[in-house]
């Protein structure tokens, strides 16, 4: 009966320890944190030519690039864009834009920002412009068919006009954007940006662009963008208004 009554004592023993590291190693499987998802990156890039000659001569250049690499919390974003265009020979048109941005998501759908963008275009009155910018980003669709977002902040903006005035200031910022995917390859989008002087009373900077993209391919698509930069204080002798439309190919991967 002791022999017995020792050997069962061992057996009860030994499956206690077994059930408690078992349930140790199921309690720590269950509190191990989800793996984030993989590390994603896209690119972009446009590239469309027109030109026609006879009683005038006309040709246009469009291209540019864009890689937005994502880990779920972050977002980084870096973008490129060239417009070039000539009339009987002269230049018309020299457009030249950079920028990165750098997202952070707080929530699903609540996040942080910063970015810097580079822009000089002689026909509207600056050899550069920099805005500095940073705010706050509010997603208000987040589906596969239809997205929604809104900025809030600020802007640094330093600008050096054609005349080499120079001038720095701050201003408010305000942006939404809108896509809708037809299919997985075929869209339509628009952006709106309004960025209110507060240096100056009254200046003000509205920006949309709207663009359409069909696919021909599973990498390959036809884009049609058009782009409105307002400016209702523009330098003396300059128009208030840019409008570019441009068509061309693009290709995703």
């Amino acid at each position: 009966m002791r022999l017995m009554t020792s050997r069962g004592f061992h057996a009860l023993g030994l499956a206690a320890v077994m059930t408690t590291a078992m349930a140790g190693g199921a309690r720590g499987q269950a509190a191990a944190p989800a793996a984030p998802p993989p590390a994603k990156t896209s690119y972009t890039g446009d590239l469309g030519y027109v030109s026609a000659t006879g009683n005038t001569e006309l040709s246009t250049l469009n291209a540019d690039e864009k890689i937005i690499r994502t880990d779920g919390r972050w977002i980084f974003t870096e973008l490129a864009a060239y417009v070039q265009g000539e009339t009987n020979h002269q230049q018309s048109a020299n457009l030249t834009t950079g920028a990165l941005r750098v997202d952070y998501a707080w929530a699903p759908r609540l996040g942080g920002f910063v970015g810097v963008t580079y822009t000089r275009n002689p026909f509207a009155g600056y050899n550069r412009r920099f805005d500095e910018i940073a705010g706050a980003r509010w997603r208000v669709l987040d589906d596969p068919d239809d997205s929604l977002s809104f900025d809030g902040g600020g802007v640094l903006t330093q600008q050096t006009d054609v005349d080499s005035m120079h001038e720095t200031f701050p201003a408010a910022r305000v942006a939404g954007n809108y896509k809708h995917a037809f299919t997985k390859a075929a869209y339509f989008q628009q952006l709106v940006e309004y960025i209110p002087d507060l240096k100056m009373g009254g200046a003000y900077r509205v920006n949309t662009a709207s663009a359409v993209v069909a696919p021909i391919s599973v990498h390959m698509g036809i884009k049609v963008s058009y782009v409105v930069n307002f400016n209702n204080r523009p330098p003396p002798t300059f128009g208030t208004t840019d409008r570019t439309l441009t068509t061309g190919v693009q290709i995703t991967w």
